[in-house]
């Protein structure tokens, strides 16, 4: 009997789980444009699908009518919600998607009021465009793909990456590290106020353009550009550099934070 109790509740909590992920098989994708004003938290996949889950578990009901009353009648029962962004087409999951070519155009339908953080997997090598809104923030992990990735005023965070990378920050912070660093294209990290924090491996071969009014740390020898045998000092604060005799350009730029540089 007490086995008979054990598998209802197991298979009960499976079914629960089911009904807050939502997937999407990625045939024929090679971009997804994602779109959100809460936390958003990537992490890679050898999947070829989209998987979105919400993370309401680790907080309390957000509506007001359950949490006041859990007796109360849902007054949802019977009716579809609808959105001034778009339709929902995730089974009221709160989402707008939409391919378009190979591009997968993912957009939260929810205000930052209605979400509590999203956590979405995706393909390791999914090129990925991310927009956290005013108020939300990026977290991803394990791409290797070209990732664009803005946010206001939350932080954008990056592990194990490798790009190319186009990062616009206003006030959060941005911490970066990268697994290797791809030769394909230029990188650009940026953000108004707050300070950047990179990591690259130490063999990187990089043409470097660091620009800041605050200061720039690294454990990194540079050659500083010569001019007639003098060192170049002039009233721009961008320090132009190579590491290990040039490669890709890395552009990192903080109109008022510190940037720091680090070698793996």
């Amino acid at each position: 009997m007490k086995k008979i109790f054990i598998l209802i509740l197991l298979v009960s909590s499976l079914v629960t789980a089911q009904k807050k992920e939502f997937k999407y098989a990625l045939s024929g994708v090679t971009k997804v444009v994602l779109s959100s004003g809460t936390k958003i938290v990537l992490t890679s996949t050898n999947k070829a699908e989209l998987t979105i889950k919400d993370n309401t578990r680790n907080h309390k009901e957000h509506d007001h009518w359950r949490r006041n009353d859990p007796k109360k009648e849902d007054k949802r029962k019977g009716l579809t919600a609808i959105y001034p962004g778009g339709k929902d087409n995730t089974n009221g999951y709160g989402f707008s998607i939409n391919k378009e070519g190979n591009i997968l155009y993912v957009s939260d339908l929810k205000s930052m009021h209605q979400r509590r953080g999203l956590k979405i997997t995706l393909p390791k090598n999914m090129n990925i465009s991310v927009d956290a809104g005013n108020l939300g923030s990026i977290e991803m992990t394990g791409f290797t793909g070209e990732i664009e990735a803005s946010a206001n005023v939350g932080k954008i965070q990056m592990k194990n990456v490798t790009g190319p990378i186009t990062v616009d920050a206003n006030v959060g912070k941005v911490d970066i590290d990268f697994d290797k660093v791809s030769q394909s294209s230029p990188i650009t990290i940026s953000t108004s106020v707050s300070e950047i924090d990179v990591a690259i491996p130490a063999n990187t071969k990089a043409n470097l353009e660091l620009k800041t009014q605050g200061t720039v740390y690294t454990n990194f020898d540079f050659d500083m550009p010569k001019k007639k045998g003098l060192q170049n000092v002039s009233g721009r604060k961008s320090i132009i550099s190579k590491l290990n005799n040039g490669g890709v350009k890395i552009y990192i730029k903080s109109s008022m934070g510190n940037i720091y540089l680090r070698k793996k």
